[in-house]
């Protein structure tokens, strides 16, 4: 189910249920209105004896309340009055308060409705199902702001980004992806040596910017230009070049041609 249309069905779910809401709220006022006019001209027409009656009697919500709570006035405690009594103590026949077994009734309703829904019919995601479904979409919506993300540069114009934030990046992808052929010093394993000035494929910011993102035909050095974006190749790039000079011990001896800085002018 595409997400915008589950979007627009829970939008018109909470409208329903909030029309329906309002509904009942202004049936309710209207009945209390209607209730009160009817009390008042029901007075009118009582007599003396009918008013000191009423006065007398408990009111609705105390009524409510007693109906509710299956209160048994105490002149009427005698007719629940089991038969023991244990020195002295004797012990009424109380059952629980209706409200708390209309409570324990919904509570199975409602476990009821929500097997069907969760797991019968399956017509909603559970929470792990929210949290991926939700984590896919914050993906996706993260890919596409990177993808409409404009770069300035490309493997012609680009330049070294030595500023600590982008070679701490570029080291973070050299460990997780190049570390396994180049080694994690740069001495070199499966792949050629990078910390010396002989390169393969030439060196300097533009060249290796290019090898990371088109890769080398005929060799394990695949292109990465679908895994990282531009920036992140950048930063790639610009940490590789700061391991020139470190000299690693057991690093690989020269493979390819001596490179210089203004060859690349």
């Amino acid at each position: 189910m595409d997400s915008s249309n589950l979007f627009s069905q829970e939008m018109l779910l909470y409208i329903t249920f909030g029309l329906v809401v309002l509904v009942a709220i202004l049936v309710l006022v209207t009945a209390f209105y209607v209730l009160q006019v009817l009390k008042t001209l029901l007075e009118k027409n009582k007599t003396e004896e009918q008013r000191l009656a009423d006065q007398s009697a408990p009111s609705w919500f105390a009524q409510q309340w007693m109906k509710w709570n299956a209160l048994k006035p105490i002149a009427d405690e005698e007719t629940i009055l089991l038969d023991h009594d244990y020195d002295g103590i004797q012990e009424l026949d109380n059952h629980l308060p209706p409200w708390w077994k209309g409570l324990f009734y919904v509570t199975i309703v409602y476990a009821v409705v929500y097997i069907m829904i969760f797991h019968v019919f399956e017509s909603s995601p559970l929470q792990e199902e929210e949290y991926d479904i939700e984590m896919a979409e914050a993906a996706a919506e993260r890919a596409k702001k990177v993808q409409d993300v404009v770069y300035d540069f490309d493997e012609n114009t680009v330049t070294v980004n030595d500023a600590p934030e982008a070679l701490a990046e570029g080291m973070k992808f050299y460990t997780t992806n190049c570390a396994v052929c180049h080694k994690a010093d740069g001495g070199g394993l499966a792949g050629p040596n990078l910390t010396d000035e002989y390169w393969r494929n030439g060196g300097g910011i533009k060249n290796v910017y290019k090898v990371i993102k088109n890769g080398v035909q005929g060799s394990a050095m695949i292109p990465w230009e679908s895994r990282f974006n531009p920036e992140q190749m950048r930063s790639l790039a610009s940490y590789v070049l700061s391991l020139q000079g470190s000299n690693p011990p057991g690093a690989l001896g020269p493979d390819g041609e001596i490179y210089k800085e203004e060859e690349e002018q």
